[in-house]
This record gives C-alpha cells, sequence and structure tokens, in this order.
C-alpha cells in the first residue's frame, strides 16, 4: 500500500486525486490533504487551511498546487527525504533550476502533461517531425477560462520536442504572436503556438504538419482530469522505487 501525500489538495485535480485514492482503499493509503483558500475559484497564493506537518508517513508527495509555493515544497520533501511528483506547470527559469537542484537529493517526476496518451503522442511528434522534417508546424491549445499560463506546458513541450527532433534552437523558431508583423511571411522553421480560453475545456492540443497540398494532424482531446490522476499515480508508484534525480513520464511508461 502507498502513503500518499497531496499537496492542493482541493484543486479540481486534488480532487480527483482524492476520488481515486478513497475508492482503492488496498492500494493508496492518504497520509496527508494539503488544501488551499479559494476566492471566486482562484488560488490564493498566501491561505491554506492546512501548513505541512514537521513530520509525516508519506512515501511520497503528489503536488498539483500552484507555482509560487513550488519552493516550499521542495524543502519539505527535502527535509523528509520524500520523492516528488509535480504536475504543476507554468514554473520560471529560476524555479526549474531549483526542481533540477532538488533532484540531486531526491527522486522527482516532472511533466508537462500526467496524461499516460498524451506522453505517448510526446513520442509520436518527434519520429512525424524527423520524417516530415520539411513540414510547417501549428500547434493550437485549448483550455478552461481559469488556465492562467498560455500556451500551455503541454503545447510548449510539444514544440520543443519538434524542434530537437529537427536539430533546431526552440527558442528561434517559436513564434506566439504574428499580429503586427504585417510584412513579414512566415518562415520555413517556424512553429507556431495559438491558444483559446474558454469554458470548462480539460485540455485539447492538435498539432499540425502541413505541406502544400496535404495535412497531418494529430489530436490529443482530455475530456476529463481522470486520465491525468491516474497518470499522477502511475507516477508515484514509479518514484518510490528509484534513485535521486529528474524523471519524466516517458521514464514511467518506459518508452
Amino acid at each position: 500500500m502507498l502513503k500518499l501525500a497531496i499537496n492542493g489538495a482541493n484543486g479540481k485535480m486534488g480532487q480527483k486525486l482524492l476520488d481515486l485514492i478513497l475508492k482503492n482503499p488496498e492500494l493508496y493509503e492518504l497520509v496527508l490533504a494539503r488544501t488551499f483558500h479559494l476566492e471566486n475559484n482562484v488560488i490564493a497564493s498566501d491561505s491554506y487551511y492546512l501548513t505541512l506537518p514537521h513530520s509525516t508517513t508519506a512515501e511520497v508527495m503528489v503536488d498539483f498546487s500552484n507555482q509560487e509555493r513550488i519552493e516550499e515544497t521542495l524543502n519539505w520533501c527535502l527535509t523528509h527525504k520524500i520523492p516528488l511528483v509535480i504536475g504543476t506547470t507554468g514554473f520560471t527559469s529560476d524555479q526549474m533550476r531549483k526542481i533540477k537542484d532538488a533532484a540531486a537529493q531526491i527522486a522527482i517526476v516532472h511533466s508537462a502533461n500526467m496524461s499516460l496518451s498524451v506522453n505517448v503522442l510526446f513520442e509520436a511528434v518527434k519520429m512525424v517531425a524527423k520524417k516530415l522534417a520539411d513540414y510547417e508546424v501549428e500547434i493550437v491549445e485549448s483550455h478552461h477560462r481559469y488556465k492562467k499560463d498560455a500556451p500551455s506546458g503541454t503545447a510548449l513541450e510539444i514544440g520543443k520536442l519538434i524542434a530537437g527532433a529537427r536539430g533546431d534552437d526552440f527558442d528561434q523558431v517559436a513564434c506566439y504572436n504574428r499580429t503586427g508583423n504585417n510584412n513579414q511571411v512566415r518562415a520555413s522553421r517556424e512553429i507556431g503556438f495559438s491558444a483559446l480560453r474558454a469554458g470548462d475545456i480539460v485540455g485539447r492540443h492538435v498539432v499540425d504538419f502541413i505541406s502544400d497540398g496535404e495535412e497531418l494532424s494529430i489530436i490529443s482531446n482530455i475530456n476529463n482530469r481522470r486520465g491525468f490522476a491516474l497518470g499522477a499515480l502511475a507516477a508515484a508508484k514509479f518514484i518510490v522505487k528509484q534513485a535521486p534525480g529528474l524523471y519524466s513520464m516517458q521514464d514511467v511508461l518506459e518508452i
């Protein structure tokens, strides 16, 4: 039985995790559920109903909280030598550096997307990018109205994987906004991003490989958050057996 700590337990992902954990007591034991104070469905970064305890019996923490608290979460896991699964996205480069530094001491899974199917998609786009190396690429992602970061972490990861597969510098080929570029045509190696925010869309990503006369679209459509929660629990079971290091969902899936 895996003993779990959940950070962000009353968020949308936290609720899905709790549901799966509590419905499978033979597999999981909930040791800690840390919750946020919510105002108009927005996390209040300085308000918690429950602070992290000074001691714990948890074997792993799963974090679906917010970017502002990652340093506190890392420090707590480092203090207790507890592996960490990070499902939060939108980190700054400095926050990513702190995650990588922490991974020298504890095992961490960090992924832009915890869905098992999306992580298979990550592998697929690398293959297609190599085989259709001269095709133009556009990535369109859609999420619910409350998602703050854009493009999504998943869309950015797709773009980085495509650029890497083609030997391109992602920062040089990524295009986030064509507004005002009235005299500039599309660059041949450009990877375009579009972001939609509306309604309660859980997550949809469309990757288009386009040439004159034909188009190949790879589509991931997540209809509910259960798949993310299942992926996070798979990552939790994986990471408790690993040596310190920074791991991905590709490691979890062995692909």
